[in-house]
């Protein structure tokens, strides 16, 4: 039975929370609701709190984003934020922008209005602004992890390594599972000259990489391959390298994973093995002036002074100016 003390207390209630939130205080509005549900047993009381409940979190949620007619600017804002969509998929930045200043003016800590803001500023050179605004989408969402994943990007493409760091580590702590955040650690720690950190990171995702992810597991493993040969673990290298299948990749990659494997046999002092597999990489792409440098730097190795001479030349036919084969190419003896 609905008694009026129940109903006299409810409506207060009510009253009370409408005061507290027009007094921009919508957090303790809630409280003092949700204590006034749990006192009620009455089951009409409490299907009544909960409509009045879902609508006190909506205003509270517009509180939240400043609007001060929540209504009308958000609708105002997501009209100018349609607008600055439209502009943005014709690459038109500046037009963008200012479309997303306007939606920003009437709710300035949305998050979703913050981000766009953000992407405008970075693809017109404001790199610096760019990143403050998305450090405030990051806050205003709650560190979403998608948007920390984008602040981790812009600092280290803007070169802050710490403050990238400092963003990615908060996604894998709050979704360690997740696998993305893991490589892009990984990446960020290789970049860091942190190894070890580097390998934990690539064989947590290697660990957890769907079948369907080829690509990005070859990635990955040329990542720990290179890392292997920095700590001087040329057969660990090796064993990496020899499981890649090449029949299943891009040219690029196999240049790569050839080159790599180079490297480890030629640190093993296997020299006609290294030489076979830069010779190999050759074959995918004639003009590739690396690997033209890396075969001489093997035929030094390997006192085959006129094999190197001959890569050099067509290392600097390539590129005139490449220091370390002009540098190499004086030092060879001569083969005359």
């Amino acid at each position: 039975m609905f008694t009026l003390t129940d109903f006299d207390t409810f409506r207060f209630q009510i009253s009370l929370s409408l005061a507290v939130i027009l007094t921009q205080n919508g957090n303790l509005a809630i409280c003092q609701f949700l204590k006034l549900v749990k006192s009620i047993n009455n089951y009409k009381v409490i299907k009544c709190a909960v409509v009045f409940s879902a609508a006190l979190m909506v205003l509270v949620g517009c509180q939240s984003l400043n609007l001060v007619n929540p209504v009308v600017d958000w609708g105002k804002s997501r009209s100018f934020l349609h607008a600055g969509d439209a502009a943005t998929k014709k690459g038109q930045w500046d037009v963008a922008l200012e479309q997303y200043q306007q939606a920003s003016k009437l709710t300035p800590r949305d998050p979703v209005i913050l981000a766009r803001l953000s992407e405008s500023n970075w693809e017109l050179g404001n790199q610096t602004r760019a990143i403050n605004q998305m450090a405030g989408a990051v806050q205003a969402s709650d560190y979403d992890p998608q948007l920390l994943i984008e602040l981790a990007r812009m600092n280290l493409e803007y070169g802050n390594l710490d403050r990238a760091l400092e963003a990615i580590d908060q996604v894998v702590q709050r979704e360690p599972k997740l696998v993305e955040p893991r490589i892009f650690r990984g990446r960020l720690y290789k970049q860091m000259a942190m190894p070890s950190k580097a390998l934990d990171d690539f064989h947590f995702a290697l660990g957890n990489l769907s079948e369907d992810d080829e690509d990005q597991r070859i990635d990955i493993q040329l990542d720990v391959a290179e890392i292997y040969i920095w700590q001087h673990r040329f057969e660990n290298a090796l064993s990496i390298v020899t499981t890649i299948p090449i029949a299943k990749i891009d040219d690029q990659p196999v240049i790569h994973v050839y080159q790599i494997h180079a490297t480890a046999l030629q640190q093993l002092g296997r020299l006609d093995e290294a030489t076979e597999k830069l010779e190999m990489a050759l074959k995918f792409d004639g003009d590739h002036t690396q690997t033209y440098f890396r075969l001489a730097e093997v035929h030094t190795a390997a006192n085959n002074h006129s094999g190197a001479a001959l890569a050099l030349r067509q290392t600097l036919a390539l590129s005139p100016e490449h220091a370390g084969a002009l540098q190499m190419l004086q030092q060879l003896p001569s083969t005359q």
